[in-house]
């Protein structure tokens, strides 16, 4: 049986293509590098904000509210202005997390305010 040796210029071709191939998977793996960098820096980034959002100074009536809320925190946008803190869900919640929600809000005092389409705890309760 033959066996096939191959020329100068068909080894050099596949010298090249092998040259080649190498050189891709090298560029693949500079730019998977960089992507792992960018993402590391943008995680990093992303918590600086969090932790910034929650260092952020707070009144007692805010924090009180947000804490008894504990987790269904998460699912609200909390503001505290001079008059009220508004507790606005930022999507729409279960009817059992809705009802969590309600119980919390009317303990500090507070309502749900269909036209606000929020809970409203005002901070001068009358009564």
């Amino acid at each position: 049986m033959p066996i096939e040796v191959p020329t100068a210029g068909e080894t050099e071709k596949t010298v090249e293509a092998e040259v080649k191939k190498i050189l891709s998977d090298l560029q693949i793996m500079r730019r998977i590098t960089e992507l792992e960098s960018t993402t590391a820096k943008l995680v990093e980034d992303l918590n600086k904000l969090s932790l910034r959002d929650t260092q952020r100074p707070s009144d007692p009536l805010t924090t009180a509210v947000t804490r008894d809320l504990g987790r269904l925190a998460d699912l609200l946008q909390i503001e505290g202005t001079q008059d009220s803190v508004t507790v606005k869900p930022r999507a729409r919640l279960r009817d059992q997390d809705f009802k969590l929600v309600r119980e919390t809000i009317i303990e500090h005092g507070g309502f749900w305010s269909s036209r606000q389409r929020s809970f409203v705890v005002p901070r001068n309760r009358k009564g």
